[in-house]
């Protein structure tokens, strides 16, 4: 909201001045008081197009903005070393901004604003298809499938918050040697027998009921919809390979790049050209006895997903698959589809802990630890939070003790804690003032007053500052596709309430407690973006 209105002060300070219009520059939060609320580096990156001293240029711009600010949003504009523009913020433009908070409640950090029915964010237009966990229909989701799945869904929650049209899908391998493989396993363990080499023989594969293939594939399909139901991690579509062969939709690929002339036969299998276009090494597309191979299927399947109209398609894969990104975009590129619009993301690993332990295995079955494990563990909150806190393409060591713990040291309990303490404060405010305080906790419930110049204390202008930045951290994480920001975010305005609670008086104080209500509903709405419950008393 506040960087916006810097945004468009500098944009038209450079409106006539002669300045290239490709300039890459970024309005920033100030990293220290001194320096003002936000700053830029416009000067310094004007200054290697325009051959320029940047501190000369920052002075010449500062000189524009000034002259067009009038005064209105900055109580300054000062220059440092070596050409960076800081931006002093007047207090009533800070306080009086808060007030916007509080009438758009939940609508604080989505993209439409709070009464525009019918409007869209800056997305609208763009529609995007995002897959993700698509495991093995063959047995249990193990605690990758699980951190998959809720940074998935938090990248759907972030880009609807930004403002597109998301569809989420789960694909399934429902075809082929695994499911052949997942039958026999079954039968064999049913028998009294030893599973086929190859096969699997978990623990789990007792337990599968069914008497078809189909029925057996159902019954775990079940199993990780349920389990994946209770992270509230939901798809719009399953989609079925089985789909892709029955329309023939792979054979039609095959026979699209056979057309082309990327293919070869060689020991009675067909072959992609894929080492001509930057693979490795070439693929199997058909193998000898005739049978499409997995990699024939996603080159079907996401020629299917083009064909649905999507305008951007975001795949989340494990680490495992990180050798699939070039061949696949090299086989679709050669059929004409636009690979630049196919995001592939790859998903990296979990090591949980207790403590300083590392945990191998399942003390219930003595194999991998499953998701459904670590949540009846942890719980649904704990799970989401600590799957989301750490950036998808950095490994991550998940503490199950400190997930369990209920102090200020698991960050999960302390900003559901900082929204519980905001409640209690505010729900004393309204036994003691009713006049000032109105609802029930969970809707506005300040009144808010005309003056809020009292809000001058450095805890409370650090706090408004905080508050206001959360639309554009939401855009910015949709874009970047990292919901650990939003959980960087969460600690940060939890501590920063704290410490403004415990400095200043908040009770018989109207502007603080609109300040303090300001406060609960960007915790809460921190809290529902992640998928994790906001608590109004713990």
């Amino acid at each position: 909201m506040l960087q916006a209105k810097i945004e468009s002060l500098l944009a038209r300070a450079l409106e006539g001045a002669g300045w290239p219009a490709d300039i890459a520059y970024k309005v920033t939060l100030s990293p220290r008081k001194e320096y003002g609320d936000f700053a830029t580096n416009l000067a310094v990156a004007g200054a290697r197009q325009l051959k320029r001293n940047p501190l000369e240029l920052a002075a010449e711009l500062a000189g524009r903005l000034k002259a067009l600010d009038g005064g209105e949003l900055t109580e300054k504009i000062e220059i440092v070393k070596p050409g960076f523009i800081n931006f002093f913020l007047k207090d009533s433009l800070i306080q009086n901004s808060i007030a916007e908070v509080i009438r758009q409640d939940h609508a604080w950090g989505q993209a439409v604003p709070a009464g525009r029915q019918g409007a869209r964010g800056k997305g609208q237009e763009e529609k995007i298809l995002l897959e993700f966990v698509s495991a093995n229909p063959t047995g249990p989701l193990h605690v990758g499938h699980g951190r998959w799945a809720v940074i998935g869904d938090n990248i759907g929650r972030l880009l609807k918050a930004a403002g597109y049209q998301v569809a989420a899908e789960f694909y399934i391998n429902n075809v082929g040697t695994q499911v052949e493989t997942l039958e026999a396993s079954v039968r064999a363990v049913r028998a009294g027998q030893p599973v086929p080499e190859g096969g699997y023989g978990g623990t789990y594969i007792k337990d599968v009921e069914g008497e078809t293939r189909a029925e057996m594939l159902e019954f775990l399909l079940a199993q990780q919809r349920q389990v994946l139901e209770s992270v509230k991690v939901n798809f719009d579509r399953w989609f079925f390979e089985s789909e892709l062969h029955e329309q023939n939709k792979v054979r039609g690929a095959v026979d699209k790049l056979r057309g082309l002339g990327l293919t070869f036969e060689e020991g009675g299998a067909l072959w992609f050209k894929s080492q001509a276009l930057g693979d490795d090494k070439n693929r199997v597309l058909v193998r000898d006895d005739g049978r499409p191979t997995y990699f024939a299927a996603d080159i079907a399947y996401h020629l299917d997903k083009f064909e649905r109209g999507f305008d951007r398609l975001i795949d989340i894969w494990g680490t495992d698959h990180h050798g699939y990104v070039g061949r696949l975009k090299a086989a679709l590129k050669a059929l004409g589809q636009p690979v630049e619009k196919l995001e592939i993301i790859i998903g990296q690993l979990v090591t949980l802990y207790r403590g300083d332990e590392p945990i191998r295995m399942s003390k219930r079955t003595g194999e991998m630890i499953t998701l459904q494990e670590v949540v009846e563990e942890t719980g649904a909150d704990a799970t989401r939070f600590f799957f989301s806190a750490t950036d998808v393409n950095s490994h991550l060591d998940f503490d199950l003790e400190l997930a369990k713990n209920k102090s200020a040291d698991n960050p999960v309990y302390y900003l559901q804690y900082g929204h519980a303490r905001i409640c209690s404060i505010l729900r004393k405010a309204e036994e003691g003032q009713g006049s000032r305080v109105k609802g029930h906790v969970g809707t506005t419930l300040v009144v808010v007053p005309e003056d809020l110049s009292g809000l001058t204390d450095p805890a409370e202008r650090e706090l408004m500052l905080k508050l206001l930045a959360w639309p554009r951290l939401v855009e910015e994480a949709a874009q970047a596709r990292q919901p650990h920001r939003v959980t960087e975010y969460g600690k940060e305005l939890a501590i920063l309430f704290h410490h403004f609670y415990e400095r200043c008086r908040v009770l018989g104080n109207p502007a603080r407690l609109t300040l303090a209500d300001a406060s609960r509903i960007v915790l809460r709405n921190v809290l529902e973006l992640l998928g994790i419950s906001a608590p109004e008393t713990m």
